[in-house]
């Protein structure tokens, strides 16, 4: 994202990610599944979903990129699982328990532990891109119990696949930003293509199955891997500064996802 968002801009990046996933999944949805994705008897439940799971957290992470460091955008990529397990708590009539509330104030504190002391100067643009991240991360939690309750109604890939579909209608008109041709660069067209159709794409195969069979909190456990993986990617592919403050916050969501999981 952090290559893609500076030469195409944010709607498109959005946009991107809902067109190349659907390139991939609507094929494989028909072809190789042999599903019917019911764009319009199950319009309802594919709109809820790519409003939470596509359309605003993708503006929001794209939007952030524009100021923050991939290794931020990691880190509070990170939360996810942590707003999954307290929204699913009064949802899902999961347990809310001490531990996931003390795992979200501790996630929340290596995020302002992060931002406060970090490499990147604490401005009003800044500032706003981290909340901007943050309410991302949200929905995307949301998004996993909106998920869980759909696919009730609606087979997961099916439900994956009509969701990136009304993601590209509803951000269609996004591509009045496209920059010319001449400011492309292949590395930030690969990485626009391979955001949508790997990240959003085939990824959503396992994720929309999974949170169906063991729930969104387990599912998003995966999330212990984002910030630590999020941050060495970041250095070494970016050339983004790390500082022991970005790894104490690390450490924090980290140790704040691990309550949240055995909770």
């Amino acid at each position: 994202m952090r290559m893609s968002v500076p030469v195409f801009g944010t709607g498109i990046v959005a946009e991107s990610r809902g067109l190349f996933a659907a390139m991939f999944l609507v094929p494989w949805v028909i072809l190789v599944m042999r599903e019917s994705i019911g764009l319009r008897a199950h319009w309802r439940d594919h709109l809820a979903v790519t409003m939470v799971n596509n359309v605003l957290p993708f503006l929001c992470f794209a939007w952030a990129a524009t100021e923050l460091p991939a290794s931020y955008l990691a880190v509070m990529n990170g939360m996810v699982p942590l707003w999954s397990g307290i929204i699913a708590a009064p949802v899902l009539k999961e347990k809310l328990s001490a531990r996931r509330i003390a795992g979200f104030i501790l996630g929340v504190a290596g995020i302002a532990l992060i931002v406060k002391l970090g490499p990147v100067a604490v401005t009003p643009r800044t500032a706003l891109a981290v909340l901007a991240g943050m309410v991302g991360a949200a929905l995307w939690g949301w998004a996993g119990v909106v998920i869980r309750q759909r696919t009730g109604r609606v087979p997961p890939i099916s439900l994956a696949a009509g969701s990136v579909v009304f993601s590209t209608i509803l951000l269609f008109p996004t591509w009045l930003e496209l920059p010319p041709p001449a400011t492309w660069t292949p590395g930030a067209v690969a990485a626009l293509i391979a955001l949508g159709a790997l990240v959003s794409g085939v990824a959503y195969l396992p994720f929309f199955t999974l949170v169906r069979d063991i729930g969104p909190t387990r599912t998003l456990t995966v999330g212990l891997a984002v910030p630590v993986l999020g941050i060495f990617w970041g250095w070494l592919l970016l050339g983004e500064i790390i500082t022991l403050s970005m790894l104490g916050g690390a450490a924090l969501v980290l140790v704040a996802l691990v309550l949240v999981m055995k909770s």
